[in-house]
This record gives C-alpha cells, structure tokens and sequence, in this order.
C-alpha cells in the first residue's frame, strides 16, 4: 500500500522543501497535480501515468535545486536532495513491479484451484524479493553516493576542474539509473519434451 500512495509523501516533501519564491508560489498546485496523475496512474493501472509522476518528481527535484541556486534561496543539504532522488527512483521502479503484480494478478481473481493458489503464491513471492532486491540495491547506492559526497567534501574543486566534476557527477548518476532502473524478471527455464 505504502508503494501504492507513495505521491501523498513524496510530492509535498520534495516540493515544500523547496523556497516558495522558486516555484513562483505555485509550490501547492504542482503537488495535487502530481499527486492526481500518480494515484490515477495507480488506481487506474497505468504505468504511463505513474512514470510520469515519477519523472514530474526529479524535474521539480532538479528545477527546485537550480532554482535555489539561481536566487540565491537557501537550498536543502546535498544529502537530502540525494536521499529524495534516490527515493523518488526507488518508488518509480516499485511501482512498475505493484503494476505487473496486479495485472498478473487480475487474471487470477476468482481463481481456486490449487494451481492457481500456487501460482499466486509465486507472483506474492516475487513481488516481496523484488522489491527487497531493489530497497538493497537503493541502499547502496545512497550508501555510495554518501560515501561520494563525503570525499567530495574533503577535497576542493577549482573553476578549471568545473567542467569535469559535472561530467563525473553526470555518470554517476546514470550508472546509479542504470542499476537502479534495470528490470529483473523472475528466471523462466525452459522444458525440453522428450
């Protein structure tokens, strides 16, 4: 459930941790917007509609830092906005896991052979191990951006080494997407007919 209505946290956090000024005051509409095009997403079983969300979620995280930034408004700590992207990717991705546990198990409802029965309790099994897969793995890459960010902190970037230090934060963060975002489907083996 948590997984399910996770836009009624994360949409007010991300946004409302954010100066007012930034967002030119309209910090309250693009939390019900964002909120109505996830939950309808959810309740609907649309994957579009959550992704969007989802993505409506790191432009405002992005926009709100450079935003901040760019009117000299006091911005949230580093770690923070790293905890919230890696949260909002954590979320993006347990919802495409919620999505296929439902449509799967749609088919099976009214279902009560013990086949059936079985096969639920695979689809239950595999959600849980997703999902628990995906938490481990979104901790450590919190874990290792901290551990980043912290070195970072110990060490001092000149004007020259700019350019650099962008393109070095820019694929860290894709690798951390690619790990976080690759879909891991439950092995199927194959049988042979003799």
């Amino acid at each position: 459930m948590f997984v399910r209505f996770h836009y009624l946290i994360l949409a007010p956090w991300i946004v409302l941790g954010v100066p007012s000024q930034v967002f030119l005051g309209l910090g309250l509409s693009i939390i019900l917007v964002i909120v109505a095009v996830g939950l309808s997403g959810t309740l609907a079983r649309q994957q579009v509609l959550t992704t969007l969300a989802s993505v409506g979620l790191l432009v405002v995280l992005v926009a709100g830092k450079v935003g901040s930034d760019l009117s000299r408004a006091p911005a949230p700590d580093t770690a923070v906005l790293l905890f919230e992207f890696v949260a909002v990717i954590f979320f993006m991705e347990a919802s495409r896991v919620v999505l296929s546990y439902d449509e799967e198990a749609k088919e099976l409802a009214g279902r009560g052979d013990d086949m059936s029965q079985a096969v639920r309790e695979r689809l239950g099994k595999w959600v849980s191990g997703q999902l628990s897969k995906q938490g481990n793995l979104v901790a450590g890459a919190l874990g290792l951006s901290l551990v980043l960010l912290v070195l970072g902190g110990f060490t001092s970037v000149s004007i020259n080494q700019l350019s650099f230090s962008a393109i070095l934060v820019l694929l860290i963060v894709g690798a951390l997407l690619f790990l976080i975002t690759q879909r891991r489907e439950p092995e199927t083996r194959s049988v042979r007919l003799a």
